[in-house]
């Protein structure tokens, strides 16, 4: 499958919208309850994804945004400023499997160099946890709570430039 990873344009922020969205719905509903995500306000969602202002990579297949990954520097405060984040990533479920995950997490790892990489990941989605663990994230023991309709936890797993780059 060919595909394009780039910067986000501005053109672009409506298409990203859309795949955080699907891909959200996508990904979570197996894990929510109480009609969480079947109550979420769609247009309100999309608004708010579109506005978010992280440096952002695009998927692009056939002119059409198909996935993207959010990063930068995290936002937690730390002892030191060696640290980046990835906030986002998310592929239409038809576009999973197909390196492109893969090439937009690499395309954010080079982006970050020399920082070291934290993420969270929903601890019951193992698939997530699968991938990142392929790509050389290790899970922590730092765990923060997550709602979709109940509490469900976020391990956080992190990428040592030690590790990698030597």
């Amino acid at each position: 499958m060919e595909f394009t990873i780039r910067e986000m344009r501005e053109e672009d922020k409506h298409g990203k919208a859309i795949v955080h969205y699907e891909s959200w719905i996508e990904t979570y509903t197996p894990l929510s309850v109480d009609n969480y995500l079947e109550n979420l306000d769609k247009h309100h969602f999309i608004k708010e994804s579109s506005s978010q202002n992280a440096p952002t990579l695009v998927a692009i297949t056939n002119n059409e945004v198909v996935g993207f990954i959010s990063f930068g520097k995290t936002e937690k405060q730390n002892d030191n400023d060696d640290w980046s984040e990835i906030f986002a990533l998310y592929l239409l479920e038809e576009y999973q499997s197909h390196m492109i995950g893969f090439a937009l997490t690499q395309r954010a790892l080079e982006l970050s160099y020399p920082d070291n990489v934290t993420l969270w990941v929903v601890e019951e989605n193992e698939n997530a946890i699968h991938f990142y663990e392929q790509v050389g994230f290790k899970k922590t023991d730092d765990t923060a709570p997550v709602f979709f309709g109940k509490t469900y936890h976020e391990i956080r797993m992190d990428y040592y430039r030690t590790e990698h780059d030597n």
